[in-house]
């Protein structure tokens, strides 16, 4: 074996090695509503269903949290991002869905007790994705985004899909990041007989919130022998009507 192949052998088992700790948490997640199917994959955590009734059914996609968390450290960048296939149940349709949950953060700035040596710095960002996708014709819609910088406090957000009218499946899917970074104010003591240096240090903080939710708006939909047996019994009242108009013009 020449020795780049040897090399791109080696770089491959490395990798896969790298990545089976992640794939051995990860399953597919299939969730019946009493309107609803929801279906997911390379869940670490079952999403799960908190809520269904009055044709809503509500999902905690608990992962994208997990994800997005704030890891308690002066430096980090982490993202997530998910698609989940939404199917209507028979007898009914998706007339629409929210996404929604949000981020918190806070920032201090580390600083010198007198102005001197080097000032601390703070700086975050988040931002949130979602878009939809129907699983036949690939049709997109209902894209929607979410960011801020230097967020003190909680930033919310709710993606809402609008108006649909869908019996068959389709994807949402949803994607976020959450940067920080921070670096402490260092200035040196003023006394020579003790010279070292002193730290104030700053924070960069921020994280999605828990909980994350999706949910989904269904109503029934009559089956085609019920309009067929409506359009009867519409036909029958219009016939005993006609006949007892006939018998009032005939007394």
């Amino acid at each position: 074996m020449s020795s780049p192949v040897r090399h791109l052998a080696a770089s491959a088992i490395a990798f896969a090695a790298l990545l089976a700790p992640q794939l051995a948490y990860a399953d597919g997640v299939h969730i019946e509503s009493s309107a609803v199917m929801f279906d997911t994959s390379w869940s670490q955590r079952a999403e799960t269903l908190v809520s269904d009734v009055n044709g809503a059914a509500t999902f905690s996609l608990v992962n994208a949290v997990d994800r997005l968390r704030f890891p308690n450290q002066f430096n980090y960048f982490n993202d997530y991002g998910g698609v989940f296939q939404l199917s209507a149940r028979a007898g009914y349709k998706v007339t629409g869905y929210s996404l929604s949950g949000g981020f918190s953060g806070d920032i201090y700035v580390g600083q010198s007790p007198n102005g001197t040596g080097r000032p601390g710095g703070a700086n975050t960002s988040a931002g949130a994705m979602s878009g939809a996708h129907d699983a036949v014709t690939g049709e997109s819609f209902a894209q929607h985004s979410w960011s801020a910088s230097d967020l003190r406090g909680n930033g919310d957000f709710t993606f809402n899909s609008g108006a649909l009218e869908r019996t068959g499946s389709f994807f949402v899917s949803f994607e976020g990041y959450a940067y920080g970074q921070a670096s402490p104010a260092i200035w040196n003591s003023t006394d020579p007989r003790d010279p070292r240096n002193y730290y104030d240090f700053s924070r960069a903080e921020v994280g999605l919130r828990d909980p994350l939710l999706l949910t989904v708006y269904t109503q029934a939909v009559p089956e085609p022998h019920t309009y067929a047996m409506t359009l009867a019994g519409l036909a029958l009242l219009a016939g005993v009507a006609r006949r007892r108009k006939r018998a009032a013009r005939a007394a």
